[in-house]
């Protein structure tokens, strides 16, 4: 697991950095080890937070305090657990205030308000208390690990004017365009993701639904509705050229979609 540590209170950051190391240690065989990563700046947590699986926030000065930082790292795709270590600014209840109807302190198992953030992305944000027993963070560690098993794996998608973070199956299919790549998207958008249809093929390399069939495009086999040697039909009627060349590979990714079902 990759880990994010933001503080701004250096102690504090060095001390949980040695927490994380020891249950590191302690887990290694059993779960893996922990990558820590230690930040002090929003600014710098911020560069690339989608390579984490776990986030401890505790920003108390400047204008982005913990609250606002977790904010903007869901509106940035992340749906990663992001742990609000609470010291001098009281998380909890900054959540609650946020949620209508609410004025008990929350359990463990509650899950705060955020506004303008779907529900299933709120659902991450988790509280621990300053100063951190190890009993705690251990527990804590223990239903991050668990949550993290279950992760469905993201694809980036970084297109001019926007990045997007999908799921194996919200991509249809893909074909080169000049200097792009058109991706073509399950909800009907198309985004241009600038790379060479072989780049963009060796980035899902670790996905078994994707395939080759030509040397300009690729599919999804789980929206494949007919194949002939020279011709794919997909199930929202779009039709895409192919060749025999190709045809072991899609018979591989339709045998391994098959199985899964």
């Amino acid at each position: 697991m990759h880990i994010a540590v933001c503080d701004d209170n250096v102690g504090d950051r060095r001390q949980l950095e040695r927490l994380l190391n020891r249950e590191s240690d302690r887990r290694a065989a059993v779960s893996g080890v922990f990558y820590i990563d230690s930040y002090g700046s929003v600014d710098a947590v911020m560069r690339s937070p989608m390579l984490y699986d776990a986030f401890f926030i505790d920003m108390v000065t400047g204008d982005t305090d913990g609250t606002a930082l977790a904010k903007m790292l869901t509106e940035a795709g992340v749906t990663a657990p992001i742990v609000l270590c609470v010291s001098s600014i009281d998380y909890r209840a900054a959540y609650l205030s946020a949620s209508p109807g609410q004025n008990e302190k929350p359990s463990g198992e509650h899950k705060p308000a955020f506004p303008g953030v779907p529900e299933r992305e709120r659902n991450n944000i988790l509280f621990l208390d300053k100063p951190i027993l190890r009993a705690e963070l251990s527990s804590l560690l223990d239903r991050i690990v668990a949550q993290s098993a279950q992760t469905v794996p993201t694809i980036e998608l970084r297109a001019e004017k926007e990045t997007r973070y999908v799921t194996e199956d919200d991509i249809v299919y893909a074909r080169a365009e000049d200097m792009y790549v058109m991706v073509y998207l399950k909800d009907g958008s198309v985004l241009p993701v600038l790379s060479s249809i072989d780049n963009f093929y060796a980035q899902l390399a670790s996905f078994t639904h994707y395939a080759a069939v030509s040397r300009s495009s690729m599919i999804n086999v789980a929206y494949l509705n007919k194949v002939t040697f020279t011709r794919l039909t997909l199930t929202d009627g779009t039709v895409l050229r192919t060749t025999p060349a190709y045809s072991s590979d899609i018979k591989k990714a339709l045998q391994q979609f098959t199985e899964e079902l």
